[in-house]
């Protein structure tokens, strides 16, 4: 059976529950009408992949969790949040439709862990299928810290890029991703159905009016 780890950021003050029962399926704050995501703990790769601000808040501990890797599935959780976005309908109106079709994309899209590629998602969630043993949990004092989700994040800005210039059909470009959207919005290739954010940046999830396909772009202050 293959192992691999996977961080998770717990709440300082559940560390004695987790210590006696382990870490549960389910998400307190983002709950999207998921079956997959429900059944699951969601974790990270690596610490820096984070992208909620866990690692800076002093009330979060990280954790590591040795799991079977056949447990594990990736799935983009920019498409979760910009799911719940339209089913609470903060800072817009609510959108069942768009949120059911979020949430499908979001379970469409999730992959085995082993064949997960950099840039693929742009905020790459591991799902663990079931519980976690606390005998397969440890606090982490120190996490290591790098550049691995924000350059995960540049590959997936750069492949919906070279995905846009396609969709576009325009030659070679110096423009970037936000740049490269707003003339799909002006042609009336993509559409935007969320504004959201998170600890990195403010962003937007569109669209592609053709194929149903969803990307999440960076949006300047």
């Amino acid at each position: 059976m293959a192992t691999i780890e996977v961080f998770h950021y717990a709440r300082t003050e559940d560390l004695d529950a987790i210590s006696e029962e382990g870490l549960k399926p389910g998400a307190r704050l983002i709950i999207v009408d998921s079956a997959l995501r429900a059944r699951s703990v969601y974790a990270w790769l690596a610490p820096d992949y984070d992208v909620m601000g866990y690692n800076e808040n002093p009330h979060y501990v990280c954790l590591r969790a040795r799991v079977d890797s056949a447990r594990c599935r990736m799935a983009p959780m920019e498409l979760a949040v910009a799911a719940y976005i339209n089913h609470i309908g903060r800072g817009q109106p609510k959108n069942p439709e768009i949120a059911a079709r979020l949430v499908a994309a979001y379970e469409k899209l999730a992959l085995p862990v082993h064949e997960y590629l950099p840039g693929m998602f742009r905020a790459p969630e591991v799902l663990v299928e079931g519980e976690i043993s606390p005998d397969d949990i440890a606090v982490v004092k120190a996490p290591e810290t790098g550049l691995r989700g924000e350059e995960n994040r540049r590959q997936y800005a750069s492949r919906w890029g070279e995905h846009l210039i396609r969709a576009l059909s325009i030659q070679r470009t110096l423009m970037q991703l936000p740049e490269l959207t707003e003339a799909a919005v002006n042609r009336g290739i993509a559409a935007r159905v969320a504004k959201h954010d998170d600890a990195t940046a403010y962003l937007e999830t569109y669209m592609l009016v053709e194929t149903g396909e969803f990307f999440t772009v960076e949006k300047e202050d």
